[in-house]
């Protein structure tokens, strides 16, 4: 059971079931909700429901803020509970936005979560458009890990999440401690026949960028396609002799943004292979596959 927190003007107090009531004022309100995985709840029952599942989830921890010498709720801040990374979540009503209740409230769960709870590192999932949060974060000392598409069932279009992550040692002002090695990013290497020639074709065809050749000519090469130096589609080719077969074992997935069917028709008119058509699948992802100029399959997906 975790304990109440006071800070300088708030309160944070367990979340009880009595307080439903007052928080549906808040999870109703739709400016409150823009951000949040679902719609503003149409009445108090569907708040009970969705906070319930929420306070079901392994570790999870939920508190409501209240002003001092207040007991009604003013907002939510918790913990998500059944997630490798603790994550935290929160919402503050809306007449309580811009006067730093938020950053306030969520220094106040930190606090307690790598003192009490004992994690090592947090971290916050923000719209990529949700400004106001983000400074909230940074306020916070919170830095930016990565972004993630993420599809809410109530909409088509798709969110672009920033990962945003605090370690307990920069939390407490101390020194980064020895740890295992650190893991960055996977890059996949191709085996190729020519690597000139299919650079070429990932760049003339499938639109990715060239980061690098090496060697003259080439017998290696970094291949990418995304925003920023690092993000996206990052790909390596090596070559191999020509009287070598190359039996792809597996298949590159590759998620990608809602345009999906475009893509996927930009594609075809460029000639390439399409080995599976743009279909939906019930695991909640439209899905199509090519086939590169060395029979290596490339599937690429998005939410839906």
């Amino acid at each position: 059971m975790i304990g109440l927190i006071e800070t300088e003007r708030l309160v944070l107090r367990p979340l009880q079931p009595h307080h439903i009531p007052e928080l549906h004022k808040m999870y109703s309100d739709a400016p409150t909700m823009r951000f949040m995985p679902s719609l503003p709840h149409a009445d108090v029952p569907a708040t009970e429901r969705e906070l319930a599942q929420n306070m079901r989830q392994p570790d999870a921890h939920h508190w409501v803020v209240c002003l001092k010498g207040s007991d009604e709720p003013i907002g939510v801040v918790n913990y998500l509970g059944g997630t490798r990374v603790p994550g935290m979540g929160y919402v503050i009503r809306r007449e309580f936005w811009g006067q730093g209740i938020t950053a306030e409230a969520c220094r106040a769960a930190l606090g307690y979560g790598f003192d009490e709870l004992g994690y090592d590192r947090v971290e916050l999932w923000i719209d990529h458009i949700n400004y106001a949060s983000q400074r909230v974060a940074q306020k916070l000392n919170f830095r930016l890990k990565g972004r993630i598409p993420l599809k809410y069932a109530h909409e088509s279009k798709e969110h672009v999440m920033l990962i945003f992550g605090l370690w307990v040692h920069e939390w407490r002002g101390e020194a980064e401690p020895e740890r295992p090695t650190k893991f960055y990013r996977t890059e996949p290497v191709l085996f190729v026949h020519d690597v000139q020639e299919t650079a070429a074709f990932y760049r003339d065809k499938l639109g990715f960028g060239i980061d690098f050749l090496y060697g003259a000519p080439p017998v290696h090469a970094g291949i990418s396609r995304g925003d920023w130096t690092g993000s996206g589609a990052v790909l390596q080719l090596s070559q191999v002799s020509s009287d070598r077969a190359i039996v792809p074992s597996g298949y590159l997935y590759i998620f990608v943004g809602r345009d999906i069917d475009d893509l996927c028709a930009e594609y075809k008119a460029q000639g390439v292979t399409i080995r599976n058509e743009p279909e939906s699948y019930p695991w909640g992802l439209r899905e199509f596959t090519i086939e590169d100029n060395n029979g290596h399959l490339l599937r690429f997906g998005t939410h839906v």
